[in-house]
């Protein structure tokens, strides 16, 4: 079994939001009921602040990745030659209703 340091802490709601938890809440149920949602949001926050931070991190290293790429693009080139990889500008391969179909 696992113990967890708790703290009380003082807080002001609002007395909307306040008597909405009165009615929806048990009383002693109410600490928990704010800590899960506390917990709920702040992941949603760490989740969204990650985003931010990939997505700042990409556009970043926008011309590094694309000058990394053409470095790289003769010898990917002469890789597909020589195991027989052609690239493929059909459309995506559909099942037919059928069954499988022998054309890949």
């Amino acid at each position: 079994m696992s113990f967890t340091t708790v703290k009380r802490v003082g807080i002001s709601i609002p007395d909307s939001v306040l008597k909405e938890l009165q009615q929806m809440v048990p009383e002693r149920k109410r600490s928990k009921y704010i800590v899960k949602a506390l917990e709920e949001k702040l992941q949603e926050e760490k989740k969204s602040r990650l985003c931010a931070e990939m997505i700042k991190g990409y556009k970043t290293n926008t011309e590094i990745d694309a000058a990394i790429a053409e470095e790289w693009r003769p010898l990917e080139e002469e890789a597909e030659r020589f195991i027989g990889i052609k690239e493929v500008k059909t459309k995506p391969y559909r099942r037919k209703s059928g069954g499988l179909s022998k054309k890949r």
